[in-house]
């Protein structure tokens, strides 16, 4: 389970990173080319949306599973060790019920989607799976922290 949780995280850091790379690359030639009054991209608006998405998305579950996400400890560290476990219970399940309910909506959206992009013609719900996606994945590490939390086995926060 180890190896699979690796290869995950590595994934869920390639992926942004490659989206990322892509855009800067991208923005570069966009750049060049309007500067030289080269012809426009016309789908370049689609593409930029399109790894942006995937980028935002897939990012922010690479934070999750790495706990790396914008987190307050000063509450959870100030209080007694019985109190601060059960606030950080409090919040995985606050979590998960945000988690649930992006990746239940996010679901919605990308099956009911039937649009297709103006120039380049690809269903737009490529655009919205990563929210399903990244949501499933950090609901499934927020089961983890949960399952953690719960049975005593302590987690970094």
């Amino acid at each position: 389970m180890s190896a699979l949780d690796h290869r995950l995280g590595q994934l869920l850091r390639i992926v942004p990173i490659t989206c990322l790379s892509l855009l800067f690359l991208l923005l570069f030639i966009n750049v060049v080319a309007r500067t030289f009054q080269l012809a426009g991209f016309a789908w370049f608006d689609e593409v930029v949306q399109g790894l942006f998405a995937w980028m935002v998305f897939i990012g922010a579950a690479a934070l999750w599973r790495d706990k790396d996400h914008f987190q307050v400890h000063w509450l959870i560290e100030t209080l007694p060790p019985a109190p601060s476990r059960l606030l950080r219970i409090l919040i995985a399940l606050i979590s998960l019920c945000f988690l649930f309910a992006m990746t239940w909506y996010g679901a919605s959206l990308t099956l009911d989607a039937r649009a297709l992009t103006p120039i380049l013609d690809l269903p737009t719900s490529l655009f919205y799976a990563a929210i399903p996606i990244s949501g499933a994945v950090m609901s499934i590490y927020a089961c983890v922290d949960l399952f953690k939390l719960t049975t005593n086995k302590e987690i970094k926060s």
